[in-house]
């Protein structure tokens, strides 16, 4: 695989994601093999200072810290110290009152344990230690998310289904703050047995962002975070999570997919060892299959922590997001041993679904260019963005115009010119490779199948999902969809 066509091809469409979905700076890193092979930092970590996002430039990683949890609690697993399958009630008073038997350490790393959805108990101030947090937010038994009225703290028996629980993987943290040989703070287990190994020197796990409990010298390299809507980029004030574990990390994308490719390397890297190389298997691998999770993906299933697809490429992944300020995106692909780590800070305000909010959208349109790269095809894009969007549209028009409606002859060459002569269309746009696209619209037997292959052979599918949402039409079908 070639790296410098990767490069090119980021460099060119991550200015026009980043445009297009808002997003004030953005950082990646791609790990090949045990190396970090690319990284590159596009935009502006600070707005009103003009201070660029650099690949050393620190975010917050939201969920996406999840698995160093995991991993901690794993490393105890292999000590001997609890079991996966052991009651966590031995250690922490946590009782799922709908039964049907005891939480264990394998049904809180798998979303299973009947806790319910929560925000993860957030503050305007640093929380307690861990433990007198979980006590007070067990005790009271009631989710955070609008006081408790929005859903339930508990969702129903344990086992029963997958409901992503951050108050579960608190107590995960907790119970390896509570049984570490070492007797430190879970951060500092974090840190002595994850990071130090793998040499993430840009990497903490606080109990708060904040100056009693981060280097200050690492503070200084944070972003700032901004809350965004259309045409705005706020900087609301800085919270914390009390659910400390499961989202309060800080890290570099470099740092970050170190750790990825450490767990696609057998849970080594270089010189150093996280965990054995079965458990890190079995963290990267389907631990409950995809009809226990919410969504209709049926690739889609759970490791320990992780979400683990299948197909021709499988791959792992998880994400994450700081209110109100910073987004944080990992993939991994297990066969291929590559990793892709992004970070942005923005967190999108309006509630437009998970993956359509622009803060995961421009993770997810950038992770489409490093997915063709990673199935061996060449990344960079086929058009200048003017004539990429004419083309689309072109086919847009063309369809609309003909097959759609049944109407079996082209437009005549004077219908285009009055559209050209009527139109209003974007500075940066191609009349020329848009009469072309008009004109291939295939008028068949099977237009369907024939104009998807026009689309497939002249929009790749990594630049296609980049221009549907500039076009608005995110989620077009028939026509233009590549690969039916």
């Amino acid at each position: 695989m070639d790296i410098k066509a990767l490069a090119e091809a980021l460099d060119a469409f991550v200015p026009e994601i980043m445009e297009h979905c808002g997003t004030p700076g953005l950082s990646i890193a791609l790990g090949v093999g045990s190396e970090v092979a690319l990284a590159r930092a596009y935009g502006l970590a600070d707005l009103a200072g003009g201070r660029a996002m650099t690949v050393e430039t620190v975010g917050p990683t939201g969920s996406d810290c999840k698995p160093y949890t995991g991993v901690a609690a794993m490393q105890l697993v292999e000590r001997g110290l609890i079991g996966q399958d052991d009651p966590i009630e031995e250690h922490i008073r946590v009782v799922n009152p709908h039964g049907q038997r005891p939480i264990t350490l394998r049904d809180l790393l798998t979303h299973r344990s009947g806790l319910g959805i929560g925000m993860g108990n957030w503050d305007r101030v640093p929380p307690p230690p861990l433990g007198e947090h979980l006590r007070r937010v067990l005790e009271t038994g009631r989710s955070d998310a609008y006081g408790g009225t929005l859903v339930p703290f508990w969702s129903g028996p344990v086992g029963e289904r997958y409901q992503y629980s951050n108050v579960g993987i608190a107590v995960v943290g907790q119970l390896v703050e509570l049984l570490n040989p070492d007797g430190v703070t879970f951060s500092e287990w974090v840190a002595r047995h994850v990071f130090a190994p793998l040499a993430m020197g840009s990497t903490v796990f606080p109990r708060a962002q904040h100056p009693d409990f981060v280097p200050e010298e690492l503070l200084a390299r944070r972003s700032t975070g901004y809350a965004t809507l259309p045409g705005l980029c706020l900087p609301l004030p800085q919270l914390y999570p009390g659910d400390y574990p499961a989202g309060s990390a800080l890290s570099t994308p470099s740092d970050h997919v170190r750790f990825v490719l450490a767990l696609l390397n057998g849970g080594s890297l270089g010189s150093g060892t996280i965990l054995e190389p079965a458990t890190a298997e079995q963290m990267i691998t389907a631990q409950a299959s995809g009809g226990t999770l919410a969504g209709p993906n049926p690739d889609l299933s759970i490791g320990l922590v992780f979400n683990v697809f299948g197909g021709e490429h499988p791959y792992i992944g998880h994400g994450g997001e700081y209110p109100w300020g910073w987004s944080h995106f990992t993939r991994g692909w297990t066969g291929d041993r590559v990793a892709l780590v992004i970070s942005a800070n923005q967190h999108d305000l309006g509630d437009l679904g998970l993956s359509d909010r622009p803060s995961h959208a421009a993770a997810r349109l950038v992770a489409e260019v490093v997915t063709a790269w990673v199935h061996g095809a060449d990344p960079r894009p086929l058009r200048r963005p003017a004539a990429a969007r004419g083309y689309l549209a072109g086919l847009l028009v063309g369809d609309r115009l003909t097959t759609r409606l049944g109407i079996g002859s082209q437009p005549a060459p004077e219908d285009i010119a009055r559209i050209a002569d009527g139109a209003v269309v974007p500075e940066n746009w191609d009349w020329a490779e848009f009469r072309r696209a008009v004109g291939e619209v295939r008028l068949t037997a099977q237009p369907l199948r024939d104009n998807a292959e026009t689309v497939r052979r002249e929009v790749p599918a990594h630049e296609l999902a980049l221009l549907k949402r500039q076009l608005g039409v995110p989620g077009l079908g028939g026509l233009m969809a590549p690969g039916k």
